[in-house]
C-alpha cells in the first residue's frame, strides 16, 4: 500500500504533525506540499491522508480547492483528514475540522482527528504575532501537538 500525505502548512506545523504521521505509518508513504505541489498525481496512490491548519476558525483556501477539486477520486480511495490547530474545547475543535473539508469527505474518512498545533511566534510576522499574543495572552512559542491522538489518528487509519 502506497500512500500519499497532502499538507498545505503555513507556519511549519501541519508539516510536522505529517512527518510524525509518516514515521508511524508501516506503509510506503509520500509527503506532498501543497504549497510546493498544488496539482499533484494522487491517482498513483492506494490511499490519502490530508492535512491542513485552521487560522481564525478556517482552513486554507488551497486544500479547500484541493478538496473540491478533486472530491470524486477523494471519494474512490481510503482517506484520512486532520486538522492542526490551538482550540483547546473539543466540540469548537469538532467544528473547525468540520469546516475544513467537505462532508462528503468527513463522512468517508477512515479516521478523522484534530491534533492540537503550535503558536510559534518567530515564524510569524508582525501583525500575526499582535494577534497572538492578545488572543493567547502569551509572548512565548506554545507547543501543544496532541501525541496521544495523532497515535489514534494512525491507528484508525491503518485498520
Amino acid at each position: 500500500m502506497n500512500t500519499a500525505i497532502i499538507y498545505y502548512s503555513k507556519h511549519g506545523t501541519t508539516l510536522k504533525v505529517a512527518q510524525m504521521i509518516s514515521s508511524k505509518l508501516s506503509t510506503e508513504n509520500t509527503l506532498i506540499d501543497l504549497k510546493i505541489n498544488t496539482t499533484p498525481e494522487i491517482e498513483k496512490y492506494d490511499s490519502i491522508i490530508i492535512g491542513c491548519s485552521v487560522y481564525a476558525g478556517t482552513s486554507s483556501k488551497k486544500m479547500k480547492s484541493f478538496c473540491n477539486n478533486n472530491i470524486e477520486y477523494l471519494k474512490s480511495k481510503p482517506i484520512g483528514l486532520y486538522v492542526c490547530g490551538m482550540e483547546k474545547e473539543e466540540i469548537k475543535q469538532r467544528e473547525e475540522l468540520e469546516r475544513a473539508y467537505p462532508l462528503e469527505l468527513l463522512e468517508k474518512a477512515k479516521s478523522k482527528q484534530f491534533l492540537g498545533g503550535e503558536f510559534i511566534l518567530e515564524n510569524m510576522n508582525f501583525f500575526e504575532r499582535m494577534i497572538v499574543k492578545k488572543i493567547a495572552k502569551t509572548d512565548k512559542s506554545i507547543l501543544a501537538i496532541n501525541h496521544e491522538n495523532i497515535d489514534k489518528f494512525v491507528e484508525e487509519f491503518i485498520l
